[in-house]
């Protein structure tokens, strides 16, 4: 039978602890806000306080190195509603974010569940060659790529020719432009997933399988009971995360195409690099920087709001 909902005052009561004001806390724990404070300070310098300045550029007709910006109110946002060049940015965007994401999410599970299988002798060896494409630099990976998919000098134009007599231009015809941009970032980034993956998985007690496999589970059973439920939390925040730097990703997908050709893989993030510094509407960059914060905003919100309803799954 449950117990019956009980007063926040008669639980202190019971357990001897009187009420704390913030005062209260703040006298106790002096020590520890004093600690923080340079952090906060910091970053409210470096983070908070341009994010407000930059919402406020998008009110404004703002150029780089131009004059005075005037208060011109929802201007930027319309014509972001009314440019073409944008509406395709977005979608573009949208797609390619969470493919991205959904892909990392599985590789970087697959690589996370076979080095739990491998023996602690060669697990180090492997992981660092698994793992190395996401310490190296974006723009590094995106010169790797393009060296490897240019379709007059680079080595997979040069082995499907030799191979097959044809070799289609992964940078610059049909879909291969979007899968390319897809495939590149997916391997760059899957390791992220992986090492969260393969922290989570050496937490599952062994006495879970145990008892799974003593019940007659199988493999793939004992995958959906017991290590699947442990993988639920990290899961939300791979995809929060990986979703917030995959809509800000810049450096590998311009190496790669910078957008093009003309404007056919174009990302927001490209466009609000040309919009700042090669149109120099600065106020206009920012207007579009707002809807890449709302669009990983939103992201994560579904991811939690998602998770919320396997909570059962927790074990």
């Amino acid at each position: 039978m449950a117990q019956e909902q009980r007063s926040a005052e008669a639980i202190r009561q019971q357990y001897g602890v009187d009420e704390e004001t913030i005062v209260d806390r703040i006298r106790e724990n002096y020590a520890g806000y004093l600690f923080i404070l340079p952090t906060f300070v910091m970053f409210a310098l470096l983070f908070y306080i341009p994010i407000v300045q930059g919402v406020y550029l998008t009110f404004t007709n703002a150029t780089l190195g131009g004059t005075t910006a005037e208060f011109v109110g929802l201007d930027n946002y319309i014509w972001l509603v009314s440019n073409d060049l944008f509406v395709f940015a977005l979608g573009w965007s949208i797609v390619f974010v969470f493919s991205v994401t959904a892909v990392q999410l599985i590789v970087g599970l697959i690589a996370a569940l076979l080095l739990n299988e491998i023996s602690s002798s060669t697990k180090a060896t492997l992981s660092a060659v698994i793992m190395s494409p996401y310490f190296s630099a974006p723009l590094a990976g995106g010169v790797i790529w393009f060296w490897f998919l240019d379709g007059n000098f680079g080595f997979m134009n040069k082995f499907l020719i030799d191979l097959v007599g044809f070799a289609p231009s992964f940078l610059a015809q049909g879909l291969w432009p979007y899968v390319s941009l897809i495939v590149a970032q997916v391997w760059h980034d899957f390791a992220y997933a992986a090492i969260i993956y393969g922290a989570a998985l050496s937490s599952v007690p062994s006495e879970q399988y145990e008892a799974a496999a003593l019940d007659g589970a199988g493999r793939l059973r004992r995958f959906r009971d017991v290590t699947l439920p442990h993988l639920m939390i990290p899961t939300v925040v791979i995809l929060a995360l990986r979703t917030a730097y995959n809509v800000a990703e810049f450096a590998q997908p311009f190496e790669l195409t910078a957008g093009g050709p003309g404007t056919r893989t174009m990302l927001l993030s490209i466009l609000t690099y040309r919009t700042a510094f090669v149109n120099l509407a600065f106020a206009r960059a920012f207007t579009i920087g707002v809807v890449m914060i709302v669009l990983a905003m939103a992201a994560a919100i579904l991811y939690i709001i998602a998770i919320r309803q396997e909570e059962e799954l927790y074990v």
